[in-house]
């Protein structure tokens, strides 16, 4: 959830025309959709869900320090080769964290809590992402006044501390998880479950619907950063890393609220009221502006970022459990990360190199994210877990 803000402060920094933007994050979702389903299969057939998980995560932190480089390469082949480069390895690491993560909270508090408990889970992740903006523009500010470095440098060795942060807390999920294995179900006999057990009619319709969320949402929040430096015009600097901020608080509640949700209700109609209440946001945010407007950014972080206890939950309703990764993987990898893919490409074919456009763009992908969400009744009706 970073890495928007890293593109953003780049193609500033280093004055690029908004195929920069694009480039790293098309990069980042399609290696991670590619590996997301094989990454959740390994797991399953191999049983070593905690040490995958910490070394996607060092992979993540230390892919960081690519772009901490791209700044300071000149702006020719070398800078778009050094983006693309990082963003891939970025994809990759990531592709471990949901799919896996997912399974071990599903395992290892059964059907009747895993809704509410991938909410506690995605509260804490988003937590993360609401601290990591301010964080980062602090310890930019602090490393520009100590002085000692060139004008533009603190943001390359802010990224770099960053970095370290990430692989200080990949050494610890692996302290703390290295020996978890999920047990497998006695109704399986212990045999092993091949990929097409995964891929079962709920979560290949799941897997749909969640590529059509998943279009409208991240298609928003990938280019927020740089609609509000350029459109709002607040430019790089604390408005910017404050204003995502309160997105990602917005999705702390959210996180909770639907996880219990989804344990108590339809599961369907949770998934399509967050997907409509997402997308209703994103059209009064462009419509108003000051407290009206941040008001609406933190609605669709409410709404937007749900998609771990709401759709992981779902997913694991329509797989046998020793299939829970991988359906986790196919659900995630291409609904989710595919679906990350085509947002932003279709706002850069809306905007084309003018940003002011952005605005028009927002506007379509709310329309698609308002279709995704009136279509999920076409799943079928999950099995309910709790009264």
């Amino acid at each position: 959830m970073f890495l928007p803000l890293v593109a953003d402060i780049i193609a500033n920094e280093k004055h690029t025309l908004p195929i920069a933007v694009t480039l790293i994050l098309v990069s980042f979702y399609s290696s991670s959709a590619l590996l997301n389903f094989y990454v959740g299969h390994l797991a399953d057939s191999r049983g070593s869900q905690g040490s995958i998980l910490a070394r996607g995560i060092a992979l993540i932190s230390l892919a960081f320090l690519g772009f901490a480089l791209a700044l300071a390469a000149p702006t020719n082949g070398v800078l778009y080769f050094l983006l693309a480069g990082a963003a891939i390895l970025v994809g990759f690491g990531s592709s471990s964290y949901h799919p896996i993560g997912a399974a071990i909270i599903q395992a290892s508090f059964g059907p009747g809590d895993s809704g509410k408990a991938l909410g506690f889970n995605g509260a804490w992740g988003q937590v993360g992402a609401a601290v990591s903006p301010p964080l980062f523009f602090a310890l930019v500010i602090l490393f520009g006044e100590w002085g000692i470095l060139p004008v533009g440098e603190e943001y390359a060795l802010a990224l770099a501390v960053m970095s370290a942060i990430g692989v200080f807390a990949a050494f610890a999920i692996w302290r703390g998880l290295k020996n978890y294995r999920i047990a497998r179900d006695p109704a399986d006999g212990g045999r092993r479950r091949g990929m097409k057990e995964a891929l079962t009619k709920g979560i290949l319709v799941l897997t749909v619907l969640t590529f059509v969320r998943s279009i409208a949402n991240t298609g928003v929040s990938a280019w927020l950063p740089t609609y509000i430096t350029n459109v709002k015009g607040e430019g790089v600097g604390s408005t910017l890393g404050l204003t995502l901020a309160a997105m990602y608080i917005g999705a702390i509640p959210g996180q909770l609220v639907l996880g219990t949700l989804v344990e108590r209700l339809d599961k369907r109609y949770v998934l399509g009221v967050s997907s409509a209440g997402a997308a209703l946001a994103v059209l009064g945010y462009i419509s108003v502006g000051g407290y009206l407007g941040l008001a609406c950014i933190i609605v669709f972080g409410f709404f937007s970022f749900s998609s771990f206890p709401t759709l992981l939950s779902l997913a694991s309703d329509y797989v046998p459990r020793a299939s829970w990764s991988a359906g986790n993987g196919f659900v995630w990898g291409l609904g989710i990360m595919g679906g990350n893919v085509f947002g932003p490409v279709i706002a850069q074919v809306i905007i084309g190199e003018d940003y002011s456009r952005l605005t028009l763009a927002f506007i379509v992908l709310a329309v698609i994210g308002l279709t995704g969400a009136l279509a999920t009744p076409l799943l079928a009706k999950a099995k309910k877990t709790k009264s």
